[in-house]
């Protein structure tokens, strides 16, 4: 992998030596351990002047967008358009590697505070702000399919759309989330939940090679038998973490045709939804998959489960759910599509457009009791009265999940039964007192779980939450690693795990 197409060896990396004296920054090192950090962060403190922002823009081979640019406005912009009000000092479109390095030895030399940004989804806005320097990888995102291997290289700005259009052209796939624009580094980094968890595991269970740009400017290339310590951080830990990923190694696995079924129960059938589907969750196969969303909604609960079957008979797990649940669905669909088409179902029909809004999330160790389902749903009931918008969406871990193990990824959730993801839809002009209505909502999802709850999901982060919950038994390795391979504190925002 090392020069690959990814990263190619040019004229532009030797004037990255060439200009470091004027940038002000040192050339990325190529050899030596994490102490030279130490030794070459001599930092002058002072703001960057007109003349080192040019001989920076002259060094990468990727632009740099400044305030005042032209496409400054659009490239600062995330998926929520309430995060347009961010002004970053600058955003570098960082193309190679080596635009990754010298930014960071930018950044250091000026102690100007980073963000990393692959699709820009992040749930607290953590991939921009006002005053910090944006490291955009979406440039970054070639992709390669190995037929021979069943191997797909990917760049860290790619989005799922592009990878599985790729590979549904070869009748292979990888585990994901269902959004099309999300960039791939942030979803493999944080774990990986989709529809085909429980068939092939997190998407960061696919992951066998990580290329990444540590703090002290080194490209390293990481894998189980190569710098594990960090291979086993970066597989889970979440990003604005101990460096900044630019290209994955995947192994791919089957594409199969899918069968959907969708429930809806009568708002009375809520907990029992809630409590068949854990039942059912302990012996159904894996190539199944179904969540369950209680949403507000016409002053009700309105409890839904969706279904995929991959290569087997939608009907079949149907009706083994319904039995479960022991009532009734008041209404019944089913739906049969290609892989592809799958996938775009997944997606919905708003998928690829910008959305605002507020959200959360649990851990569900172990089958929720009566009480605690009921106390669940009170919740999502309680909203409903008020006519605003809010969702609990339980989606289902176990399967290929358990596979893996906390030895070899940090991901701290193997062995528990499902996810909870609290959600409220804003508007992107949402009112502060919307803002805090959504957030209280979130609030008071917590507090019913109480003690069911063992944790969050780092792709789901909160404002305020311990940055600790979402680590589990992981989180002193991590900080560990995070010593080790940042020592000075690069990746300082208030969601990086600290060193």
């Amino acid at each position: 992998m090392d020069g690959g197409p990814q990263d190619p060896i040019s004229r532009r990396a030797i004037l990255l030596a060439a200009v470091a004296g004027a940038v002000g920054v040192a050339a990325p090192p190529v050899a030596g351990d994490v102490g030279s950090l130490r030794a070459s962060a001599q930092t002058t403190g002072h703001a960057p002047t007109a003349a080192d922002w040019q001989a920076l823009s002259t060094a990468l081979r990727g632009p740099l967008f400044r305030p005042g640019d032209p496409g400054y406005g659009s490239v600062r912009r995330t998926f929520d358009p309430r995060r347009d009000s961010a002004r970053p000092i600058a955003i570098a479109q960082v193309a190679t590697s080596s635009d990754v390095s010298v930014t960071l030895a930018f950044a250091r030399r000026h102690r100007l505070a980073i963000r990393p940004r692959s699709g820009g989804h992040s749930y607290v806005g953590d991939s921009t702000g006002t005053g910090v320097l944006v490291i955009d990888t979406r440039r970054m995102n070639a992709l390669a399919y190995d037929p021979a291997r069943h191997r797909l290289t990917v760049g860290a700005g790619a989005r799922l759309a592009a990878v599985h259009e790729l590979l549904d052209r070869h009748r292979r796939t990888i585990p994901t989330g269902t959004c099309p624009t999300v960039g791939v580094a942030g979803l493999t980094l944080g774990g990986g939940i989709g529809a085909e968890t429980r068939l092939y595991g997190l998407t960061l269970d696919a992951v066998t090679a990580i290329r990444v740009v540590t703090p002290d400017g080194r490209v390293r290339l990481v894998s189980a038998s190569r710098e594990p310590d960090l291979f086993w951080a970066l597989r889970g830990g979440g990003g604005d973490n101990f460096g900044i990923v630019t290209q994955f190694v995947f192994r791919t696995f089957p594409a199969h045709s899918a069968q959907f079924f969708f429930l809806r129960f009568s708002p009375a059938a809520a907990v029992h939804v809630i409590r068949g589907w854990q039942r059912r969750l302990g012996v159904m196969p894996r190539h199944c998959w179904a969540n369950v969303h209680l949403e507000a909604a016409g002053g009700a609960v309105v409890p839904r489960i969706v279904g995929v079957v991959w290569g087997g008979s939608a009907r079949t797990e149907a009706n083994a759910l319904i039995e479960a649940i022991g009532r009734a669905p008041v209404a019944v669909s089913y739906a049969s599509r290609s892989h592809r088409d799958a996938v775009a179902l997944l997606a919905g029909p708003r998928g690829s457009v910008r959305q605002s809004w507020s959200a959360g999330s649990d851990i569900i160790g172990r089958p929720l009791s009566r009480a605690k389902a009921t106390a669940l749903v009170a919740v999502v009931q309680d909203r409903a009265r008020t006519g605003q918008p809010g969702v609990a969406i339980l989606d289902p871990l176990g399967g290929a999940v358990r596979d893996g193990s906390r030895a070899t990824s940090c991901f701290p959730w193997r062995h528990s039964m499902a996810t909870v993801q609290w959600y409220v839809g804003l508007p992107s002009t949402a009112s502060g007192a919307a803002v805090r209505s959504a957030q209280a909502f979130i609030r008071r999802g917590h507090a019913s779980l109480g003690r069911s709850s063992v944790g969050g999901y780092v792709n789901y982060l909160e404002r305020g939450r311990p940055l600790a919950d979402y680590y589990g038994s992981s989180w002193s390795g991590l900080v560990k690693v995070s010593r080790r391979y940042d020592p000075a504190g690069m990746f300082s925002s208030r969601y990086s795990i600290p060193g």
